[in-house]
């Protein structure tokens, strides 16, 4: 699961250190001019679909509320993040936090196998 299947959640749990729950985005793919423009629409719209499973009550369907303290929605990205991309993460990072959540992001590159 990753930033291209929009209508799931990558993955989910609660941090045993804060008591947020955290809803995770996984973003596989680089950032180039050629795609820069669709790459930003798929981000957009999975972060939109994880704020409406969280302000529909969809997650309270598979999280007891009263179990964590708190909602972050967390990217964890392959690749930098392009300047545009950056300008959507802290607009989004406005507007989810306007709706009582957190959103927090971070570049972890992922290990493509034994390159010897």
């Amino acid at each position: 699961m990753t930033v291209s299947d929009e209508g799931v959640i990558d993955f989910a749990g609660i941090d045993k250190k804060t008591g947020r729950l955290e809803l995770t985005l996984i973003d596989h793919l680089a950032w180039g001019e050629v795609y820069d423009d669709a790459h930003l629409l798929l981000l957009q719209s999975k972060l939109n679909a994880y704020l409406q499973f969280i302000e529909s009550g969809q997650v309270d369907e598979h999280f007891t509320p009263d179990k964590y303290e708190g909602v972050v929605i967390r990217i964890i990205a392959k690749y930098p993040f392009s300047a545009d991309c950056l300008t959507l993460l802290n607009f989004g990072r406005r507007v989810i936090k306007d709706a009582g959540f957190d959103l927090e992001w971070e570049t972890e590159p992922m290990d493509d196998g034994d390159k010897n």
